[in-house]
C-alpha cells in the first residue's frame, strides 16, 4: 500500500488525519500533511530494504536479550535477568 508495510501505512494515515481535520486548524493541516508525505517517503525507503519491517524489528527486540550480538569470541559474557 503505497509502497509501505499495510499497518504502518494506515497507521501513519490515521495519524495524520488526526491533524488534519480534527485538529481543524491551519498549522495542523501542514503538519499533517508535511507528515503524510515525509512519512509515506519514510516507509517506501524502509520497506524497499525489509518489506516487513515491523514483524522483523518486533522480533529482533523480542530475541535480543537471548541472542546477544558479539564482535569476538572473547567478548564478556552477559548475565541471564
Amino acid at each position: 500500500m503505497l509502497g509501505g508495510e499495510r499497518t504502518l501505512v494506515l497507521g501513519l494515515m490515521t495519524l495524520a488525519g488526526v491533524f488534519v481535520f480534527s485538529l481543524a486548524k491551519l498549522w495542523a493541516a501542514g503538519l499533517g500533511i508535511g507528515l503524510w508525505v515525509l512519512g509515506t517517503w519514510a516507509l517506501s525507503r524502509a520497506a524497499s530494504f525489509d518489506p516487513q519491517l515491523s514483524k522483523t524489528g518486533r522480533r529482533s527486540l523480542a530475541f535480543k536479550r537471548f541472542y546477544a550480538g558479539r564482535a569476538t569470541p572473547f567478548g564478556k559474557s552477559r548475565e541471564w535477568k
